[in-house]
């Protein structure tokens, strides 16, 4: 799968841990940011073929570089395996998630397509079709809005009744493992800084909450 290829983060770098995981929340807060993605598509799409709004799209393709394909492979490489584990084969939710991974495969696909063309419209200075742009805008935001609105409504709320804490905790590894490490408790930077050492880093901020 295009969007899913890359492994969760390099094999020399250090372990994290986080004592008080909270993956839903990230999950939910990283949709926050994909609808918004999707409302500044909207507002690119509705200026053209008259304006272009630079400023953003140079937000909306750093969005769709490195915020969806890393959300999709969490979903694909470590949410959607632990949710298989824990319902049974003959539930719904088996071949919805299947549905939801062919959607990331098509929009991995149109979010590169799309990500290419907004920045060659940035350092053009032109857009050499600008309603075949505002099509392609449309068709990938309308889609995604639906695909996150399916995701909030059923498959976390499904995830929050029958994941384990062992699942949350092995759910939470693999984002502190990953090349943008999230916890609710402290920022990017921080992680990144206390990933720079060696060996197991703890989420401080986390540990002081679990200790309190």
């Amino acid at each position: 799968m295009t969007a899913a290829s890359e492994t969760p983060a390099s094999t020399n770098a250090p372990s994290m841990t986080c004592n008080a995981p909270d993956p839903i929340r990230i999950l939910r807060e990283e949709h926050a940011l994909q609808n918004e993605l999707c409302d500044l598509l909207e507002a690119i799409a509705d200026g053209l073929p008259h304006h272009f709004d630079r400023s953003l799209a140079l937000v909306s393709v750093s969005i769709l570089e490195t915020g969806m394909p890393s959300h999709m492979r969490l979903e694909e490489e470590a949410l959607f395996p632990l949710l298989r584990r824990r319902v049974a084969e003959s539930h719904p939710l088996q071949s919805a998630l299947t549905c939801l991974e062919d959607e990331h495969d098509r929009d991995g696909a149109a979010l590169v397509e799309i990500a290419e063309a907004l920045r060659s419209a940035i350092d053009g200075g032109s857009i050499a079709n600008p309603e075949m742009l505002g099509y392609m805008l449309r068709g990938f935001f309308e889609s995604q809005r639906r695909h996150i609105a399916w995701e909030e409504a059923v498959v976390l709320p499904i995830a929050e009744a029958v994941l384990t804490p062992d699942d949350l905790s092995s759910l939470q590894k693999w984002v502190m493992q990953s090349e943008h490490p999230r916890c609710c408790q402290q920022s990017v930077i921080a992680l990144r800084t206390a990933r720079a050492g060696a060996g197991t880093v703890l989420c401080s901020t986390c540990v002081q909450r679990h200790d309190h």
